[in-house]
This record gives C-alpha cells, sequence and structure tokens, in this order.
C-alpha cells in the first residue's frame, strides 16, 4: 500500500456511506471531465487501431502506418494503461456513456464539409487572386455536384 492512498476497499466504504465518492461533485464538472475523457477514449480508439495495422486509402486522403512493432506494442499498453484509468474514474466518479449518433455525426460533417466544398469554387478562390477562367469552367460543375451529393446524403439521414 503506497502511504497517503486509500486502498479500493476504503473507498467503496466512503462510497457507500456518502452516496459516492464525490457527492458534491456539481452536474458542471461531471460534465466537463466526461466530455474530456471521451475525446481521450475515442482519440484511444484510433491509435489502437494504427497500432493493430491500420492503414487507410482513398484517392487523396492516404495513411502511411509508420509505426514499428516495438511503438504498436508500446502504443497498446499505453492505451490499455489509460482505458483502466478511464474506466476507474467512470466508476468512482459516476459517468454515465453518451453515445454518439452515427447519423448526426456524418449530418455534421456534411455540413462542414459542404462549406468548405463551396469554397473551392470560382467564386471564393477569387480571393486568392484570379483563377484561370478554364479552372472555374471545370472546377465550378463538379464542386456543385459534390455539393448535390453531400446534400443527399444529409437528406437521406433526415428521413426514418
Amino acid at each position: 500500500m503506497v502511504p497517503g492512498y486509500r486502498t479500493m476497499n476504503e473507498d467503496q466504504e466512503i462510497f457507500d456511506k456518502k452516496g459516492g465518492l464525490f457527492p458534491n461533485l456539481s452536474e458542471s464538472h461531471r460534465s466537463r471531465i466526461r466530455i474530456t475523457l471521451s475525446i481521450l477514449d475515442e482519440a484511444l480508439c484510433k491509435f489502437t487501431e494504427w497500432a493493430q495495422g491500420r492503414e487507410v486509402r482513398a484517392i487523396l486522403y492516404a495513411e502511411e502506418n509508420d509505426l514499428s512493432p516495438r511503438q504498436k506494442e508500446e502504443i497498446l499498453a499505453d492505451v490499455d494503461g489509460t482505458r483502466q484509468i478511464i474506466r476507474e474514474l467512470r466508476d468512482k466518479l459516476e459517468l454515465e456513456a453518451n453515445p454518439r449518433s452515427v447519423v448526426k455525426t456524418i449530418q455534421a460533417s456534411c455540413y462542414i464539409l459542404w462549406v468548405d466544398v463551396l469554397e473551392m469554387t470560382g467564386k471564393y478562390l477569387r480571393g486568392f487572386g484570379e483563377p484561370p477562367p478554364e479552372l472555374v469552367n471545370y472546377l465550378d460543375p463538379n464542386a456543385h455536384q459534390i455539393l448535390k451529393y453531400l446534400d443527399h446524403i444529409k437528406a437521406l439521414l433526415l428521413k426514418p
């Protein structure tokens, strides 16, 4: 036992007597801690996938998994250690998981990407200097078609 630290049994006794380890913990504090740990846990999911060899390849987006076997092994160990702490904090602070809706996540991404794609059109490219007319004539219809696809995805997700 480490001097100055309580054992798990001592923590449980205090927890049971007081209605939790931190009965006066405000909902604002609890929420902030839960959000931070949720973001951390999401990042740990990605770290785990990369440590397990993930390498996403798309058209212009590509990941190069240049982690060495030793780095992968140590990342997985650190992720496991971090998750043990997250579990303990969840239990001791009585934190609830707040599942994220995939539908809402995709919708939010579409809204964000919509603006970025729109800014790829000639009207907005002019902010960086006059683009060649041939580029505008080529790029604008393609950008507008992408916007239609994003709009369709958003609309698709609005239907039950």
